[in-house]
């Protein structure tokens, strides 16, 4: 993947651990953005806890700064309600 969203997206997925804000305050939205969806799906392939990854999600959106809508369109698109909330509850407790 050549762009930067993409290469965040595979940065989260290979990560062991969430990155701290300060160490991906260098890189562009779009790539941040990218880290929390790939760090979110890991989790969830890990745990197979959906509102689990959407609430940490929700905390790395607020800790790194993201616009939450254009995160939150991810588990919308997924038609899960219970996601959503679970994003928004992890995303209000970072703030």
């Amino acid at each position: 993947m050549e762009n930067h969203f993409g290469k965040g997206l595979m940065a989260g997925l290979n990560a062991a651990q969430a990155a701290a804000a300060a160490s991906v305050g260098q890189f562009c939205p779009d790539y941040k953005r990218g880290f929390v969806l790939g760090f979110s799906q890991r989790m969830f392939e890990q745990t197979g806890d959906r509102q689990l990854s959407a609430w940490e999600a929700g905390v790395l959106t607020r800790r790194y700064g993201l616009d939450r809508e254009m995160v939150m369109d991810f588990f919308r698109e997924s038609n899960s309600e219970a996601a959503v909330r679970y994003f928004m509850a992890g995303w209000r407790l970072a703030g």
